[in-house]
């Protein structure tokens, strides 16, 4: 008995581990940047340069420097993606055909994206201010008869962030700004593995690959602290420059593991003998990744502004996820990533129509930090590209509103998983074409007092 726990154990170091994720239409990999509309409307160009706007905290925390007294911004963003999968062909241990559907839509779920940012100045040089945003998160869902589910089920992540912010005016047209990242992480994942699999690679009678599945959850969540840095500066009439540097905030996820042993015959004979999947509780460390970024703002003329922006993000930290379970008999499963740092750049403009009314263009292209080698369906994730206009309305001294509208096309993720790692030792082999595209619509209200 003893060695076959052991030999069980060992072979069922599987893929019930959850790692990586994908935003729909956010930034690239699992990043959020939709915080304010009139910055969707010019694709993003310019956010880092912006002035005395609190609505623009969240890309640069120096923008609530010059305001006049105490100002509010308000924004949603809804974002619709169109997600695909077709050609879907799996293999579980080389040989077994995983059965089900090969092709499926929607497995990218719509989202609401929220931003609140107030500011208040203190005296000539000092304001103060409050950001509440989310900033990284993902819903993804694939049907229990995918050709794809021992890869992948249900996804859900959501950050939400409270930073408060201090900019200090150092003259000469010159502001630094720097604030806390206050980071709550809920993390919601299911997984199906293939216990009928294991069964029957130690011979156990009536038992196939894919012919017993044990459907899966983990809920977990932790609270992370970071920082946030920023600077602008406006060293000519014309022209506006910003920049920013956001930290990496660390997370130790801790929370429930529930394993459905009523749902698979095979995964109950499992537990009988070797004490698989008892665990009631799971732990994991998880990161959101540091961003630097540059935006320039340039007055051509009385009516244009020229705007540009450029951004990296440390995804290469992101090497992969371990879980570990505390039933002492369900080992710690590692799932490589090998994530790379990915580059943003856009470009955009604006025009003065009248006194009260701007409208703004612009295009981005956003670098996808995946590896290739290690692509998952949790991680469709391609290179983005952007198209976005907006308008903004001032009705009045104190009221404006914003309107951005955004297109992004996804280039397509080919997943091509061998099966060759020891990891995917019981998620098998997989195949399978993905493609996304998605439509943002964002409103801002601001008030100023």
């Amino acid at each position: 008995m003893t060695m076959g726990r052991r030999i069980v154990v060992r072979a069922t170091q599987v893929g019930f581990a959850f790692a990586s994720v994908t935003a729909p239409a956010g930034a690239a990999g699992f990043a959020l940047d939709h915080q304010n509309a009139a910055a969707m409307g010019a694709a993003f160009a310019g956010a880092e340069a912006v002035l005395a706007d609190p609505g623009f905290a969240a890309h640069n925390p120096a923008s609530i420097a010059g305001i006049d007294g105490l100002e509010a911004s308000l924004n949603a963003t809804g974002v619709w993606p169109q997600s695909s999968y077709e050609d879907g062909a799996a293999l579980l241990f080389g040989v077994a055909p995983v059965t089900g559907e090969t092709a499926g839509r929607n497995f990218a779920d719509d989202a609401i994206v929220p931003n609140l940012s107030v500011a208040a100045r203190l005296s000539d040089r000092l304001t103060v201010g409050l950001v509440a945003n989310a900033t990284f998160g993902f819903v993804t869902n694939f049907s229990e008869n995918s050709v794809v589910r021992y890869q992948a089920r249900t996804s859900d992540l959501r950050v939400l962030e409270l930073t408060p912010v201090a900019a200090y005016r150092i003259g000469r047209g010159v502001n630094i700004a720097a604030g806390l990242r206050f980071q709550s992480m809920n993390l919601d994942l299911t997984s199906t593995i293939d216990a009928g699999g294991v069964a029957a690679a130690f011979l156990v009678p009536g038992f196939t690959p894919g012919s017993s599945d044990l459907d899966a959850r983990f809920e977990g969540s932790d609270w992370g602290v970071g920082f946030s840095v920023g600077v602008n500066a406006q060293p000519c009439e014309r022209l506006t420059l910003g920049a920013f540097f956001h930290s990496k905030v660390a997370h130790d996820l801790d929370g429930a593991a529930e394993f459905d042993l009523a749902s698979s015959p095979a995964a109950q004979i499992l537990n009988g003998a070797a004490g698989l999947f008892d665990a009631d509780r799971f732990a994991t460390a998880l990161s959101t990744p540091a961003s630097a970024g540059l935006g320039v703002r340039l007055a051509a003329s009385e009516r244009w502004t020229i705007l540009a922006s450029t951004k990296v993000t440390r995804w290469s930290e992101f090497e992969g996820v371990t879980l570990s379970f505390n039933d002492g008999a369900t080992p710690a499963e590692t799932v490589t990533q090998d994530w790379k740092d990915a580059w943003s750049a856009s470009v955009g403009a604006e025009y003065a129509i009248g006194a009260r009314t701007d409208v703004r263009a612009g295009v981005m292209v956003d670098q996808s930090p995946v590896n290739a080698d290690f692509a998952t369906p949790r991680i469709p994730d391609g290179d983005r590209h952007w198209f976005a206009a907006g308008v903004t309305q001032e009705f009045s001294e104190h009221l404006s509103a914003d309107l951005g509208l955004a297109y992004a096309f996804f280039s397509d993720r080919r997943i091509r998983n061998g099966g060759a790692l020891p990891e995917d030792a019981l998620r098998g082999a997989l195949s399978a074409d993905f493609s996304t595209e998605a439509y943002a619509v964002s409103v801002r209200l601001r008030y100023k007092l």
